[in-house]
């Protein structure tokens, strides 16, 4: 890009001073100047300090060419083709110097902020002859100004932080500059001795387009730009922006000239920078949760494929970038919205603090939200939000509470039913055993028995009996083997043989019965039947009061036969009821001391009448009564007869409770 002494093909323009390159760096739109060379500063008078200062090219170009040179900067810094132009500068002293730069862009930017390499000459009008020879330098003044000319030449060249060069048409290096050996490793002097030195030094992968490219702009006479790589001298790859102007007369290639800047470390950094956005893309796309960043004024940066999965987001929400409307529509999904709404406004306004919160969703499912602040160096620059579906869990963790809790219900009822049935089978084994020494004694001493002893303590058999069924029945239903026989019953006749065996023992006690006129057949087992009745009459009995009336009803309900027992006992409590048919319960209000059982009458009258096709259900207020009703299905030829009752097996046979 320098512009280097030019060879002797090519001798400078008349009118034109003895060469002495002049540079300058600078960038930015109005121009400003980062570097100026001491030649320049020399020939214009102005210090350093004022180059520097903004708005200085506007004092130093001439009014009526600073357009002109404006324009040709901007058009350099944002293309990138070089311009050469002639303008008038103003000297520290006020005198106009014409001058003729060659732009040159190092960095280019479509914005024109690039940074501008300028090669700057001192134009001079020719001298009268007169004038020539008043102002005739001595040969001893020429061989000082060359010189020192030359050296300051050779000091800019040098001093740029690049390999200044300049090629034949051959591509021939007929100049290099020391910065070549610290770069590359290799002597100046084999730089211009081999004729393809650069191309055999190209890197083995760019050697082919760097050399294709570089050939047809120069051909093209176009400047042109490129990074490549070469081989340095101890086998290292340098990255090299190699920036190059095409040297032509009347669209012939004369020559190159350029700079090769050395942009390894920049390569690497953003080798190193793509490598890490990568990264941290593969890692955002493949994480379980939802994932979105908003600025403080809610202007979405990033946001991943989970985080669109998990909400549905149109595409059309997503393209505007717009977090408040993408909250609105998030919104509209929640069931807990307006308390959502309400954190995520209090962490907007404390930007330093974190959150945690539990979206609930309309559909079901639930989330859980994590907020933290995005911070770039000490300051909060935005929110990262994740979204995580807890949905599984929170379910899991729900079943497993459940699960739980019954465990330890289990375990209560089991305990209460061990309680319970040990008192309940030791209950009748007390006066049996006492009966039966009663008996022997007796018996042992030839006095006659008397009959109360025998019936009480066949009595206590019978109950012992009656509790050993129900836990042989509960087994049995348990276990999938209760087995039902199936034949025509008549409901009237059964209902009426129960009340006639509980009046025998229980002559004390009302019993109402209450049947339709025409007669209810279903087809069932006669003795389980039998069993729900009984159970159901002994449990009104237990219940109520002494005197207190049990009344039974059986009607036709459509076609189904519905059979209500209602008493007017001490009811059952309203939280209770949905209990009252599971294993080993009893109603809280029901002492042990006073009524006994194990709890699995009503269990097991629920298993029969359910395995009949029927219902049974309570009605029931604490302190009112209850009533409970079951439901069987009527047969359709109500006209055939019964069976007659057929002797029923011991594991079938009713029993009291």
């Amino acid at each position: 890009m320098a512009d280097l002494p030019r060879s002797e093909e090519h001798p400078e323009p008349a009118g034109v001073a003895a060469p002495s390159p002049l540079l300058w760096l600078g960038g930015g739109l109005p121009p400003r100047f980062r570097w100026v060379s001491p030649s320049l500063l020399q020939a214009l008078g102005h210090p350093l300090e004022a180059w520097r200062t903004r708005g200085f090219a506007s004092q130093l170009v001439h009014p009526e060419d600073l357009a002109g040179v404006l324009e040709a900067w901007g058009a350099v810094a944002r293309t990138g083709e070089p311009r050469t132009l002639e303008f008038r500068a103003v000297s520290a002293e006020g005198r106009p110097v014409r001058l003729s730069v060659e732009l040159n862009a190092v960095e280019p930017s479509p914005d024109g902020t690039g940074e501008l390499l300028g090669t700057v000459r001192v134009l001079a009008p020719p001298l009268q002859p007169e004038e020539r020879e008043r102002t005739a330098p001595s040969l001893e003044e020429m061989i000082a100004a060359l010189t020192r000319t030359q050296r300051i030449h050779e000091e800019l060249i040098d001093a740029i932080d690049g390999i200044v060069w300049e090629t034949d048409a051959n591509f021939r290096f007929t100049f290099v500059s020391k910065q070549a050996e610290r770069l590359l490793g290799y002597p100046i002097q084999k730089w211009m001795e081999e004729p393809d030195f650069w191309l055999a030094h190209l890197h083995p992968e760019d050697r082919d387009w760097a050399s294709a490219y570089c050939l047809k702009s120069a051909k093209e006479c176009r400047a042109h730009e490129f990074e490549y790589r070469m081989v340095a001298a101890d086998g290292s790859s340098v990255w090299l922006r190699d920036i190059v102007t095409v040297v032509s007369e009347d669209g012939v290639l004369r020559g190159l000239r350029g700079i090769m800047v050395d942009v390894t470390a920049q390569r690497r950094a953003r080798t190193d920078l793509e490598q890490t956005v990568s990264l941290l893309r593969a890692t955002l796309e493949s994480t379980a949760d939802g994932v979105i960043v908003l600025t403080q004024d809610w202007h979405v940066t990033a946001i991943n494929g989970r985080f669109h999965k998990l909400w549905n987001i149109p595409d059309s929400l997503l393209d505007c970038r717009d977090g408040r409307v993408l909250s609105e529509y998030m919104r509209s999904q929640l069931e807990n919205a307006e308390q959502v709404h309400e954190r995520t406004q209090k962490l907007f306004a404390s930007p330093e603090q974190e959150g945690v919160d539990v979206l609930e969703l309309r559909d079901g499912r639930v989330l859980e939200r994590y907020s933290r602040p995005q911070r770039l160096g000490d300051t909060i620059v935005g929110r990262v939000w994740t979204y995580r579906d807890v949905t599984v869990e929170r379910r899991a963790q729900a079943e497993s509470e459940r699960l739980l809790r019954e465990a330890r219900e289990a375990v209560r009822v089991r305990d209460d039913f061990l309680s319970i049935a040990s008192h309940e089978l030791k209950t009748p084994l007390t006066p049996l055993k006492l009966h039966l020494q009663v008996l022997k004694h007796r018996m042992a001493s030839g006095q006659p028995v008397p009959a109360q002893h025998v019936e009480k303590a066949l009595a206590q058999v019978a109950r012992l009996s009656g509790l050993i069924n129900d836990l042989l029945d509960t087994s049995r239903i348990q276990a999938g083997r209760l087995e039902l026989r199936h034949e025509p019953v008549s409901l009237g006749a059964l209902t009426q043989e129960v009340l006639a065996d509980l009046r025998s023992i229980s002559p004390h006690r009302s019993l109402d019965y209450e049947e339709p006129a025409e007669p209810l057949l279903i087809q069932g087992d006669r003795g389980r039947l039998a069993q729900v009745l009984v159970n159901l009459l002994e449990n009104a009995l237990k219940y109520s009061p002494t005197g207190g009336t049990i009344r039974v009803r059986l009607e036709r309900d459509g076609a189904q036969a519905l059979i209500s027992v209602s008493d007017s006992g001490i009811g059952i409590p309203p939280d209770q009821k949905a209990h009252l048919f599971e294993r080993f319960f009893r109603a809280r209000n029901a002492p042990i001391s006073g009524f006994g059982g194990l709890g699995l009458g009503l269990y097991i009258c629920r298993d029969i009448v359910e395995r009949h096709g029927g219902r049974i259900w309570v009605e029931s207020e604490v302190g009112q009564g209850s009533t409970f009703h079951v439901t069987l299905p009527v047969l359709e030829d109500e006209a055939s007869e019964p069976a007659a009752p057929s002797a029923t097996p011991p594991e079938t046979a009713p029993h009291p409770r």
